[in-house]
């Protein structure tokens, strides 16, 4: 039983060891928990809308004036609904830089990430 305990024990630390060496980035990879080699980049919803009418303006040939107004046609509603202009507007930030899209929060900001 004494056997036992003192495996268990010297187990314990060996892999208490092995985890505080991986997160000071001494063995494997780029440091644990501070995220590698990505760069994260995260847009509100207002800049995302941005982005996304500003694309459709650009496919349409859509006039865009000096203080960031465009004008769309009432027929170009569905076009530009939030549920057709979202996924136009992730690709768009991807094509821009190599973004990946993450995922986004409850609170509507959108989370892109890159390698370094």
């Amino acid at each position: 039983m004494k056997n036992a305990i003192i495996a268990l024990l010297v187990a314990i630390f060996l892999v208490c060891t092995a985890n505080l060496l991986v997160s000071l980035g001494l063995i494997g990879g780029k440091g644990g928990s501070t995220g590698g080699g990505h760069e994260y980049k995260v847009l509100n919803a207002q800049q995302m809308d941005n982005i996304g009418f500003r694309a459709v303006a650009a496919e349409e040939g859509i006039e865009v004036t000096e203080e960031g107004e465009i004008n769309f046609p009432k027929e170009m509603v569905d076009k530009i609904s939030k549920v057709n202009l979202l996924p136009r507007t992730i690709l768009e930030v991807e094509k821009d830089g190599g973004w990946e899209f993450v995922g986004s929060t409850s609170d509507d900001h959108y989370l892109f990430k890159r390698g370094k």
